[in-house]
């Protein structure tokens, strides 16, 4: 099948700018062109439906059947190619009576739809970098026809593709909240925390967990257990090896029921040890600043990549060993220290923290995996989460800000294209179109 456009054009030589051209050639294109063209194939794809034989959706009656010509329908789409005004047409059934559109039998709208899906998942993807008033503005300059930012909330509301599961078994699970700015509740507050679980394979894949808002930690972990415990009669068997969290102790209390090990966050302790020090204990910001550089001498050890050589690992083994014993033991001298000078605070927190700060070593010593020391990934995820909902609008609903949360869980696990494929069977991309530029012939 071969398709043909004629364009018209007039011109003056005296005046003539290739940029102008351009301008012209992009406008032309944007309004009238693809959208145009897009509506004539759709019109041809409607005709071959029709003489294919049309199954009426309503009594199911096959090309047997007998449809009659009802009258047109239309419709306008917002679609990433421009404005569409689609003249449909639409039948009656001899046998039930009733009418129907055949062409919406095979396209990817629903009833009510004025959007096309492709361009729905454009602005939800644009919604997640920027406001809803800028995102519509964005759109407006970018795709050359208005979008209301109220019609953005209302697709971003009501869209299917923000979806998570809990049924997942992974190497590392890690766990987080953040604060932001709700709308005002009945007992007058806006502070609202969100909290976040996200999981690690070991091929290093993020795997989103889920966003929740209006639970509490022992809530979500009852959750996660309850979704992933096959039967109450087998005993329940941890979805992780690992948990990586940041220190918070209800956190912590809920959530160790999912993993084999704990590991405290090691950037936590040396950041939350500072401000013990300095506003809990009275030291000096010079005497903060050393002792938190001791500290972190104390916890981060090196752990090398084992190699194919087995003698080589035993003796890097039996280095990390030795240095690991060394360590523990200048670990229970610091806490002493910590005593001795009065920093009540900043000992307690170490004191309570010190059978979680290796088990990174531990684990390394026996099966050789290096599994994280730090809440680091986490830490991009929550700084994403915190400039969306925090620096980019405040006053969200809970809803709305557990949703967006997700959506931007979703974007970032693009280790296997986790967002494309929740698109994948909703946008038809396994569709066996072809197009093919011919050329361009003139008529002067």
């Amino acid at each position: 099948m071969k398709l043909s456009l004629h364009v018209g054009a007039e011109f003056s030589l005296e005046n003539f700018s290739l940029s102008q051209l351009i301008f012209a050639v992009k406008e032309l294109f944007d309004n009238e062109g693809l959208p145009g063209f897009l509506n004539v194939f759709l019109k041809i794809v409607e005709q071959k439906l029709i003489q294919s034989g049309i199954q009426c959706r309503h009594c199911s009656v096959g090309s047997e059947g007998k449809v009659h010509i009802h009258g047109n329908s239309e419709r306008t789409l917002r679609t990433s190619l421009g404005i569409v005004k689609l003249n449909l047409i639409r039948v009656k059934c001899q046998a039930c009576k009733k009418t129907f559109v055949p062409l919406n039998q095979i396209l990817d709208l629903d009833k009510f739809d004025r959007k096309t899906r492709e361009f729905e998942k454009l602005s939800i993807e644009t919604i997640a970098e920027q406001s809803f008033r800028r995102s519509s503005e964005h759109l407006e300059k970018t795709m050359g026809f208005p979008t209301a930012f109220t019609t953005l909330h209302r697709w971003f509301s009501n869209t299917k593709s923000i979806a998570t599961s809990v049924k997942h078994r992974v190497k590392t699970i890690i766990a987080d909240g953040t604060r932001y700015k709700k709308k005002i509740d009945s007992q007058g507050s806006n502070r609202g925390e969100v909290k976040v679980v996200i999981g690690l394979t070991s091929d290093g894949e993020l795997v989103p967990f889920g966003a929740w808002t209006r639970a509490s930690w022992n809530d979500l972990a009852n959750y996660i257990k309850r979704e992933n415990h096959a039967s109450e009669k087998i005993k329940f068997k941890p979805i992780a090896e690992l948990l990586v969290t940041d220190g918070e102790e209800g956190l912590i209390r809920a959530m160790k029921k999912l993993a084999n090990q704990h590991q405290r966050c090691l950037f936590h302790m040396t950041h939350e040890i500072g401000y013990l020090l300095k506003y809990k204990d009275n030291a000096s910001q010079k005497e903060s600043e050393d002792i938190t550089d001791e500290l972190a001498r104390l916890i981060y050890l090196q752990v090398p990549e084992l190699t194919a050589d087995p003698l080589k690992n035993l003796e890097e083994k039996i280095k990390i060993e030795i240095e690991f014993n060394k360590v523990k033991k200048q670990l229970e001298e610091f806490i002493k220290t910590l005593k001795y000078m009065g920093y009540t605070k900043a000992k307690n927190f170490v004191e309570n923290a010190k059978s979680q700060l290796y088990t990174y070593i531990e684990s390394w010593l026996k099966t050789g995996d290096q599994n994280p020391k730090v809440t680091s990934l986490i830490e991009r995820v929550m700084r994403e989460i915190k400039r969306r909902i925090k620096k980019i609008g405040s006053g969200w609903s809970e809803a709305g800000a557990e949703r967006m949360t997700r959506l931007i869980l979703l974007r970032l696990s693009q280790t296997k294209n986790r967002w494309e494929d929740q698109w994948k069977s909703k946008l038809g991309t396994d569709a066996d179109i072809k197009l093919t530029f011919l050329g361009v012939t003139s008529e002067i």
